[in-house]
């Protein structure tokens, strides 16, 4: 049984029990037969279906907040924003892409086109579901992470079998609910409940794809589970996000983007802003402008706040020996720092750390949790440097009146996402792809990528059938394969006139002549 505890409190919000690990291979099953019949329907039917999931939740989302709020502990204007509205968001983009998705592609067939097209033939990429996708949720975003990959899953033409993170089951419980009773087969979509024994079934049951969004050390051990099976898997694991604000940059601007960057969801998550780097021409102004900010900030739970707590007792001990240790590296306090007086549930102030080395902690691990380094450089060339000095690349921003020479800076980043002017938000653009590399994993959730990882492309190959035979079939025949008859004269003749010549020579043979 798992009994979970609002972070924010310390009031338990309810328990829900772990689904039997035996019972996870019969949900496999019964997603296949599901998955079967969904793609049978016609598209039509489909996009219904999914609308109807999208007004459900639409219907209840003032309630499904208050779950998200009270299992995380975030404000519920953050679990509106970033929880609601993108599921919201993302089941329109799914509706209107899924014509396209089935479309038949043509291929062409390059400098063969000619002679294809004289022989009657052609091909095409045929767009078709993967079958059962399996879903890893993670704790930070319940509702707006694993929503929006079960929804693309299902517009691709898939099956979901999804397991919430133990700290917000109620959230996926809830999530599931709102597909059952819609108009989907039976099946289509489950969750179940239970810790990494239950994901280690999940990732080794058969599934056609798994997606895992989590920590690097949880997504390795995931890959090498996946690989006894061959399946393959989406990883979109953890971010240790640059910021660089260059000399130009409009420095108010600039720092309330860095603020709400660097702790909305107190720190937790994955692109949030955690290394900072600021032009030495501005970097007292804009410290000074930053520090004022985080003072501002109002640390504690309900709706009149901005920073809710973290997620556990664990957690805060995790922040606490990483602003400990960066310290002891060299770095200096100046924000933040400790638990904030008069608050019961697992609060941490918002904390600035200046003058950490590059290689320290603070710079160079993950933190989930409202932590901030500032580094200041002096050139372009050295800010990029120090932004790709990291082994995480999921998402970052240049900060510049300048956008040319911004979007210079972004394109030579290692992130999978490059912001000029803003921050962390493209999570919520579904038709944008979601990704990173290194440490920060591979593969693509959102926008057309995401969709390739849901769909299998077919080759089909059309002859119509007008030749009785192909040269390079049986019995071998020197003269038509090597001659004047031969594809090399007739793709790669000296002249086109010599071409043509080889081109009827070859007709003759094919024909049997």
């Amino acid at each position: 049984m798992l009994i979970k505890i609002n972070p924010a409190t310390l009031e338990p919000v309810g328990e829900v029990a772990e689904t039997d690990l035996d019972a996870i291979t019969t949900m496999i099953a019964r997603a296949r037969e599901a998955q079967a019949e969904w793609a049978s329907w016609p598209l039509n039917r489909r996009k219904a279906s999914l609308l109807e999931v999208r007004d459900r939740l639409l219907n209840r989302w003032e309630s499904m907040a208050e779950t998200i709020s009270k299992e995380t502990g975030k404000p519920r204007l953050e679990a509106v924003n970033a929880d609601v509205l993108p599921s919201l968001v993302a089941t329109d983009h799914s509706v209107r892409a899924m014509r396209r998705l089935f479309a038949p592609r043509k291929v062409g067939f390059e400098s063969m086109g000619l002679m294809m097209r004289y022989m009657g033939r052609w091909s095409y990429i045929q767009n078709r579901p993967l079958g059962v996708i399996g879903i890893i949720a993670p704790w930070n975003y319940p509702l707006g992470i694993p929503f929006s990959q079960t929804i693309m899953a299902l517009a691709a033409g898939n099956a979901v079998v999804f397991k919430p993170s133990p700290e917000t089951s109620l959230t996926g419980l809830e999530m599931e609910r709102l597909f059952q009773e819609s108009d989907f087969p039976e099946g289509l979509v489950q969750a179940f409940v239970g810790g990494s024994e239950h994901g280690r079934a999940l990732v080794t049951s058969g599934v056609d794809r798994v997606i895992f969004t989590g920590s690097s050390a949880v997504g390795k051990e995931i890959m090498a589970q996946a690989s006894q099976r061959l399946t393959p898997v989406t990883l979109e694991l953890g971010g240790k996000d640059p910021c660089i604000v260059l000399d130009d940059a409009d420095l108010e601007r600039a720092a309330e983007g860095v603020i709400w960057g660097a702790f909305v969801n107190a720190g937790q998550t994955c692109a949030c802003v955690k290394r900072l780097y600021v032009h030495t021409a501005v970097y007292d102004r804009f410290l000074e402008l930053l520090l004022s900010k985080v003072g501002s900030l109002r640390i504690g739970h309900g709706d009149g706040v901005d920073v809710g707590p973290l997620i556990s007792e664990a957690a805060l001990r995790r922040t606490e020996g990483m602003v400990e240790k960066a310290v002891s590296e060299g770095g200096r306090i100046i924000a933040g720092g400790k638990r904030p007086a008069g608050l019961k549930g697992y609060f941490y102030e918002p904390t600035v750390i200046a003058g950490a080395p590059q290689s320290s902690c603070v710079v160079q691990e993950e933190a989930f949790a409202p932590i901030l380094a500032v580094i200041k450089f002096q050139t372009d060339e050295e800010a990029l440097r120090l932004a790709n000095d990291c082994p995480y690349a999921l998402s970052g921003s240049v900060w510049t009146r300048d956008l040319a020479r911004g979007r210079r800076l972004a394109q030579r980043m290692t992130g999978g996402t490059i912001l000029v002017n803003n921050v962390a938000y493209t999570y919520g653009l579904p038709t944008t792809p979601w990704g990173g590399r290194g440490m920060s994993g591979f593969g693509r959730t959102h926008g057309d990528e995401g969709f390739s990882e849901l769909l299998e492309p077919q080759h089909i190959h059309v002859d119509d059938g007008r030749f009785k035979r192909e040269v390079w079939w049986h019995p071998y025949c020197w003269e038509n394969i090597a001659g004047g008859a031969g594809m090399l004269d007739v793709l790669y003749g000296r002249s086109y006139l010599g071409r043509m010549r080889a081109m009827l020579k070859l007709r003759k043979a094919l024909k049997g002549k």
